[in-house]
């Protein structure tokens, strides 16, 4: 489970689908997710905008490269493009926004190499 992602929609504090980010950025984040599901993302609050996809709290649970505990950022989140990836399976981009304080930085951490290496320790072994 390392390295990993985990989506988590939430609809006034209730968890509305969980699943695995396939493509994970600062800005939002890709998951496939059923037919099924994809009538979980329609905004039913007003009858006559049946196009329209409701806002979300996002969860985001992060798996570092090392260590056991996942890193949670919370944000919220709106569909901006659904697509169909197979004949029952659709591929979602969520755009997350209000993200929290160190949001940017586990995000950045999370996609970054498991290792890092100080640019001073490289500049003394080529002098």
């Amino acid at each position: 489970m390392k390295n990993q992602a985990i989506l988590t929609l939430l609809v006034d504090k209730q968890e509305i689908l969980r699943v695995g980010a396939d493509r994970l950025s600062p800005r939002g984040c890709e998951f496939i997710c059923s037919e099924n599901q994809l009538a979980l993302f329609r905004d039913e609050s007003v009858d006559s905008c049946q196009g329209r996809y409701a806002h979300f709290q996002v969860r985001l649970a992060l798996f570092p490269h090392s260590g056991p505990r996942p890193q949670y950022l919370m944000a919220m989140g709106k569909i901006t493009s659904v697509r169909r990836s197979a004949q029952n399976s659709f591929l979602i981009l969520i755009q997350f926004d209000q993200v929290s304080q160190d949001g940017y930085r586990l995000i950045a951490e999370h996609l970054s190499d498991s290792v890092v290496t100080s640019i001073n320790a490289i500049q003394g072994q080529t002098a």
